[in-house]
């Protein structure tokens, strides 16, 4: 499409059309992107505070995928994403506060779920059990066991407390 003549003056209204002409290029390759959307919304997660390391991160790490690239003939190195890459170091606060009734719910709800895996197993998770029991030191054993009775104990508690007389559950 041609455009007809710019009158006098015009040359600053040409530079912003091409301007405008660039941007809704540059825009519509954006937005056609579905990665950078996720991109963008991850970016928006990240804590302010930890932006600027996590970029510089990326920054090096782009380095290196292009270095890498440019010698690999030479080097026989070349760079793949790990896909179990982590950004994060996980730090043990110096002074743990741990709610107990959190983490015996939670615990609780880990026993239930290992059971819901294992239960299809039949005897093949005893197995895997005892092997696991086998390599614990008889502190630990010890220790497994005194919980493991008084958690049935307070089974069998709610039980008689709470389930209907004459009926079991599997």
């Amino acid at each position: 499409m041609t455009r007809p003549p710019d009158p006098v003056g015009a040359g600053p209204l040409e530079a912003l059309r091409t301007l405008l002409d660039s941007a809704s290029r540059l825009l519509g390759e954006l937005t056609d992107d579905p990665l950078l959307a996720r991109w963008t919304k991850v970016f928006a997660q990240i804590p302010a505070a930890d932006r600027e390391a996590i970029v510089a991160i990326l920054e090096r790490e782009m380095q290196a995928r292009v270095t890498a690239g440019a010698v690999g003939d030479l080097t026989g190195l070349s760079l793949r994403p790990n896909p179990r890459a982590r950004l994060y170091t996980r730090v043990l606060t110096d002074d743990p506060q741990p709610n107990p009734e959190r983490a015996v719910q939670q615990a609780l709800r880990a026993i239930q779920i290992t059971h819901n895996a294992v239960a299809p197993m039949d005897s093949e998770w005893q197995a895997i059990a005892r092997d696991a029991l086998g390599q614990a030191g008889a502190a630990e054993r010890t220790s497994v066991e005194h919980f493991a009775r008084e958690l049935l104990s307070l089974v069998e508690e709610c039980r008689r407390r709470l389930d209907p007389p004459g009926r079991t559950a599997c």
